[in-house]
């Protein structure tokens, strides 16, 4: 759980009331797990609306079931509510398939009860919603607001058997350092009278809502992958290229026309808007080529903390504040909540479809490089099995080989992959994970031929975006902050200022080039080179037998005889960096072995 905020207000306590007369502005009640005999007083929400007098039926306990993925209204107004009454405090909702939580209608409010003064005020608050009102009526408050039960301090309350009282709980959490919440259906659906003014005379037994349309998968042509169904500006720009009404829906006829169209210039006849499609329909120079953003590939990807990876270093770096180092820590974690919270997302720390989109619309694409990426890294974050269908099982079929590349995941595949995880030494599971990716992809790097017939990989790095940019005294934004990391020893704070320019001038003397201060393209390729010195070798594979510069770079960065020749000792070396970085031991050196080199480099 992240650390309590501190309560904003320490205006709090204020006369009791009794809690019939609604119109009070405060209510005392004793202090649940204190000695203190004194009544503490705190203000308690007024209604949105007029109270009937009728209260709210209870339904039975409603268990949390199902797996959804956004918070229940209800919840998020009750939070809401209590953060403008009485402070703001951090909070979370939704946790994938977690009970109520995974129902987006569990709250838990951060406040710690070692800390006298919140678990006062916790107290109060638990202790407003649970009493009975004027008529006698047990957990008035609660049944009004719709809440199920409510955990805090070791004990349990609810609303569904109110004659328990306040009852020890004995769960794993001991409920400390938050209140839970949790509300019925009615009160996640805001029904309940708090909000409604009408008294909840027939339970609601599920969520009876309008699920919120899927996220578009972007492909790597920049266009999104739309299927029969499919509504928008993009269908009708497709409707457009092949001869049907553009009216934006992509109904049976657009299908039909669509697989004809596929047919036609040679493209799988899926009658789906896909990347082979709308890429062959930007060769054709019929529609615009669209550069996709960089992050559109992470957008089905997950990460929360403990991810490791590219996806989370794109994340930092696209987020800002934060250290790029591919570690999803505490940090991250914090800096993805305050993220959310200024977005207006459900804050949960976990990096989901909704926080890649908002990133995407808060951030330009930066102009074309000559970098290349794998067409396999966009499939990097899928987890396949058998049965699984579509463009990435294609892409799994052609890399891994031996098979028809049909698009389906069936048993011949499964049974391919097995083997070919068992030739890795990877956990035989026969299901096409991370490390199944990664593994084809260090056997099959992208490759391009040079004047000298030399096979290399063309790839960037951090600095690649940034190396046509010019900085000088008083620049700002991140292609300082990226300067700054690869300079080292100073603030990384985006500003370009007196310690900056030093810290230039100084690096640019002893690479032999003017102490200008000015960061231009000379400087950003020595500042590239000074980070990463085997750069200029990442794209080259080498391999028992090689010979050569690179065979004598490489025997270098890994402290053994520099004689230019890959023999034995060299791939026993070069395996040893493999195992330790995780990587599959071919004794083979692609681009991840080579970075795997450079990490274990002195600087």
């Amino acid at each position: 759980m992240p650390t309590p905020q501190p309560v904003a207000r320490s205006d709090w306590r204020l006369p009791a009331r009794t809690l019939g007369a609604l119109s009070a502005s405060a209510i005392a009640f004793p202090l649940m797990g204190s000695t203190a005999q004194a009544a503490t007083t705190v203000p308690y929400p007024t209604p949105p609306v007029p109270l009937p007098r009728a209260l709210d039926v209870a339904p039975p306990y409603q268990k949390g079931t199902m797996c959804l993925t956004y918070n229940q209204p209800g919840a998020v107004a009750f939070v809401k509510m209590l953060n403008a009454t009485y402070g703001y405090r951090t909070w979370g909702i939704l946790r994938h398939c977690a009970a109520e939580h995974g129902e987006g209608r569990a709250l838990d409010w951060m406040i710690n009860a070692n800390d006298p003064s919140q678990l006062a005020l916790a107290n109060a608050i638990t202790r407003w919603l649970a009493a009975p009102d004027s008529q006698g009526r047990a957990g008035a408050m609660a049944k009004r607001f719709g809440i199920n039960y409510i955990i805090w301090n070791r004990q349990m309350w609810r609303a569904y058997d109110t004659a328990r009282g306040w009852a020890p709980y004995y769960g794993v959490s001991p409920h400390t350092d938050h209140i839970h919440i949790s509300f019925n259906w009615d009160g996640a659906r805001m029904r309940s009278s708090w909000w409604s003014g009408v008294a909840v005379t027939t339970p609601l037994t599920g969520p009876n809502y309008t699920a919120p349309p899927p996220v578009p998968v972007i492909t790597a042509s920049g266009y999104p992958l739309l299927v029969q169904g499919a509504t928008g500006p993009d269908v009708a720009l497709a409707q457009k290229v092949i001869g049907v009404t553009a009216d934006g829906k992509f109904g049976p006829i657009t299908a039909a026309a669509l697989g004809t169209w596929q047919t036609k210039y040679g493209v799988p006849a899926t009658r789906a808007l896909d990347n082979a499609t709308w890429s062959k329909m930007v060769a054709l120079g019929l529609i615009p080529s669209r550069t996709a953003h960089p992050l559109a590939k992470y957008v089905n990807v997950v990460l929360k903390r403990g991810s490791t990876g590219e996806a989370v270093k794109a994340l930092q770096k696209y987020i800002g504040g934060l250290v790029v180092d591919g570690s999803y820590g505490p940090l991250t974690e914090s800096r993805v909540k305050a993220y959310q919270q200024a977005k207006g997302l459900t804050v949960t720390g976990i990096t989901d479809a909704k926080v890649w989109n908002a990133l995407i619309a808060g951030s330009t694409v930066a102009a074309p490089t000559t970098a290349t990426a794998h067409p396999l890294a966009k499939y990097a974050g899928l987890t396949l099995r058998l049965w699984s269908k579509g463009e990435a099982v294609s892409a799994l079929q052609k890399y891994i080989g031996g098979l028809v590349v049909d698009g389906s995941y069936g048993p011949l595949t499964e049974g391919r992959v097995k083997a070919y995880q068992k030739s890795k030494g990877l956990v035989v599971t026969g299901v096409t994970d991370a490390a199944v990716w990664k593994a084809l992809m260090a056997d099959h790097p992208v490759t391009s031929t040079t004047t000298s017939g030399s096979t290399v990989t063309s790839l960037a790095t951090e600095f690649t975006p940034y190396k046509a940019t010019v900085l000088r005294l008083g620049a700002t934004g991140t292609a300082v902050k990226v300067l700054q990391r690869g300079l080292g020893g100073l603030v990384v704070d985006g500003s370009f200022g007196s310690l900056t320019l030093a810290a230039v001038k100084q690096f640019q003397t002893s690479r032999g080039l003017s102490a200008t201060g000015v960061v231009d393209a000379a400087t950003w390729k020595a500042l590239e080179l000074k980070v990463h010195p085997l750069y200029p070798y990442w794209g080259i594979v080498l391999k028992r037998g090689s010979t050569g510069t690179p065979v004598v770079a490489l025997q270098k960065a890994l402290r053994i005889t520099a004689d230019g020749s890959f023999g034995p000792i060299t791939e026993a070396a070069v395996k040893a960096v493999q195992l330790n970085a995780k990587l599959t031991q071919t004794g083979v050196v692609g681009t991840l072995t080579w970075k795997a080199v450079e990490a274990r480099m002195p600087r």
